[in-house]
């Protein structure tokens, strides 16, 4: 067990990283979501036979949820609303490494692997929601995705690492996966925006400045 609380539960193992999703949890592409209200306190957990075992919770695959985003082709810059804030994200991260993650430069990824706060750090929440997209919108993503898979294993948490490398594979939250179809059709897009802000205290805005980057938006200036 690497990280638990009242509406989640991180377990690892061999196999790698599995969490246990209360009703309120961010249903992250590694969970298995219940519609528990909170979980049991428990420092252990069994996990076999289609079933994890947490404490006296029983929960059971009853089925699996596809979480890639499909492929959606180019989104025009301009589909961004222009006057979103989002200085929770930039205010913990160097602007010359967003400038390059936005210019598709894989040299920014040592630069914001492990960095900023949470229990995911502000830095791989950015580069998950750029990878999300790139791969969805069919930018050239591969040598920024390569130096994920490489050195987020070594320099972020174990919990933050099972998620790029969701990220890599073009999985992602729904909050995530509805954004970047609000932004490919043009409707709703505020609303979509602001479910995914209101993730997290500061991943969802990381993500969504993942996004804004890969649709070629200058990242937003820090207040001096």
């Amino acid at each position: 067990m690497i990280a638990s609380g009242p509406h989640a539960v991180y377990l690892q193992d061999a196999g790698g990283v599995l969490a246990v999703l209360g009703r309120y949890a961010a249903a992250v592409p590694c969970g298995l979501r219940t519609q528990v209200e909170q979980l049991p306190p428990t420092d252990a957990a069994v996990i076999g036979g289609g079933h994890c075992l947490l404490g006296n919770l029983d929960v059971v695959v009853r089925r699996v949820v596809d979480t890639r985003v499909p492929s959606l082709g180019p989104i025009a810059a301009n589909a961004w609303p222009c006057d979103t804030d989002l200085e929770a994200a930039t205010c913990e991260l160097p602007a010359d490494a967003l400038q390059r993650l936005g210019e598709g430069d894989a040299g920014a990824v040592g630069d914001l692997l492990g960095r900023g706060s949470g229990l995911t750090p502000t830095g791989d929440d950015v580069l998950a929601g750029w990878l999300v997209t790139a791969g969805a919108t069919g930018l050239d993503h591969a040598g920024v995705a390569s130096a994920v898979a490489v050195h987020a294993p070594s320099r972020t948490t174990a919990i933050s690492a099972a998620l790029l490398h969701a990220a890599v594979r073009g999985e992602a939250i729904p909050q995530l996966r509805i954004l970047l179809l609000a932004l490919r059709s043009g409707t709703a897009v505020p609303q979509a925006l602001r479910r995914l802000l209101a993730v997290g205290h500061t991943s969802g805005a990381g993500l969504a400045l993942g996004v804004r980057l890969a649709l070629h938006q200058a990242p937003p200036r820090r207040h001096p």
